[in-house]
């Protein structure tokens, strides 16, 4: 194990080192892009607009959770476990064709969903719904991309999926306000339609370079399903419960908002949007070691320490900011966003620091302790939510992720230490 270690530190002043920046810097540039591509579209949509897009967005997000099934768990496990650059092509086809079967289920089941759904009918979201079905694979296709590339570690590719849509989609943005402000057309159809093009491009660019191989895809359907059963799925159910009742909660605001209105969903999702960098450290730190975690018996302390300390540092930053940053840039229309971005920052820090011991405890193949963990959070964060949420709308929504953030944490904290006091 010395020998691990001390491959670990040269890394550090190496490939990974660049391999951190790049990831970090793609993330640090996308954050002001994003956040300025927001500002443009608060204004374009409007507070009730840009609630629909949000709730839209939320609903495709939350599908992406629930039609995964595990597969893309389990290629992210074989290419973690394989070095042949030949065979990595045949996995990433094979999972590609089980990506198209899963939109072609997920379609069918959101047209049955949209069709009897209260909600998305009373506030005529249905005939925009029905539009966007046809692209939904973008949203599945993302999920793809993360997990396989970082598992591969082509973290060249990583950067590119992650960096190009957001600047493709602020310079979008920018022809939408300027060009399409005063045309009398759907202003949701206009946002989604630029929206849909940038990915379509990046993505389309994205597997080109991959070069999929479709050969020996029996075997290979064989063998995802092997890790799917061994791996994928404990994981899957996990994310269920963890990533997939996250993302309900944009559902369930939308549907105890008092006013019919989807402004909360927006005034929540602003909150998320700003404290979303909280997690971008650990988050880039783990995912450009994560081949290197399987091979050591714990996280380095330094690299632990060094860590949670920018971690930390960020969360101050953005207490001081916030305020002054919304009054300015967004108006006293957002202003709501302030209070539920302070609630909701603690949960987002928590929730970074616990993914950082996930990337370990996932390289090392303890898919059974990550189900596990994100039951219980899953658990927590379903209760607070529908406790909450009826109450205090959106800021009920806050106070449940702020919760389960803290529960998550201690969960993989505990998972952590029980694993690598197993290996002494």
């Amino acid at each position: 194990m010395k020998k691990n270690l001390y491959d670990f530190k040269n890394s550090l002043n190496g490939t990974k080192t660049k391999q951190i920046i790049a990831l970090y810097l793609v993330n640090i540039i996308g954050i002001p892009l994003g956040i300025v591509t927001s500002m443009i579209l608060t204004n374009y949509l409007g507070p009730k607009l840009f609630g629909d897009y949000s709730y839209l967005n939320g609903i495709f997000t939350f599908a992406m959770v629930i039609f995964n099934f595990g597969f893309l768990y389990a290629a992210n496990r074989a290419l973690v476990l394989n070095d042949d650059r030949e065979k990595a092509k045949e996995i990433y086809g094979s999972s590609f064709i089980l990506l198209l079967l899963v939109f072609l289920l997920m379609s069918v089941c959101l047209i049955i969903f949209g069709y009897f759904d209260s909600n998305i009918n009373n506030k005529g979201l249905y005939e925009v719904f029905l539009y966007l079905m046809p692209f939904g694979w973008i949203y599945l296709l993302t999920n793809y991309f993360e997990t396989l590339f970082q598992a591969d570690n082509r973290i060249k590719a990583l950067v590119f999926i992650r960096f190009y849509p957001k600047i493709g989609f602020f310079l979008s943005s920018l022809l939408i306000y300027f060009v399409f402000r005063k045309l009398d057309i759907s202003k949701l159809l206009v946002v989604y339609v630029f929206y849909i093009l940038t990915f379509l491009v990046v993505y389309a660019v994205a597997l080109w370079e991959i070069k999929l191989s479709f050969k020996n895809l029996k075997p290979n359907f064989k063998s995802l399903w092997q890790y799917t059963k061994n791996y994928g799925f404990d994981v899957y159910i996990g994310s269920l419960f963890a990533v997939g009742v996250a993302n309900l909660a944009t559902l369930i605001i939308s549907n105890y908002d008092p006013l019919n209105s989807n402004e909360g969903v927006g005034f929540f999702n602003l909150a998320l949007t700003f404290t979303a960098p909280l997690a971008l450290i650990p988050n880039i730190v783990a995912t450009t070691h994560y081949k290197e975690f399987a091979g050591l018996d714990k996280i380095p302390s330094k690299l632990f320490k060094t860590t949670i300390l920018l971690t930390l540092g960020s969360l101050v930053v953005l207490w001081v900011f916030i305020g002054p940053f919304i009054d300015m840039f967004y108006g006293k229309q957002y202003h709501s966003a302030i209070e539920l971005t302070l609630i909701i920052s603690l949960g987002i820090a928590a929730h970074g620091m616990a993914d950082f011991f996930n990337r370990y405890l996932g390289a090392h193949g303890k898919g059974k302790m990550l189900r596990n963990s994100s039951v219980v959070v899953g658990i927590s964060l379903l209760i607070t939510n529908f406790l909450f949420i009826p109450i205090w709308h959106e800021k009920g929504a806050v106070f449940a992720r702020l919760i389960s953030g803290m529960v998550y944490l201690l969960n993989m904290l505990f998972y952590y230490k029980k694993y690598t006091n197993s290996k002494k």
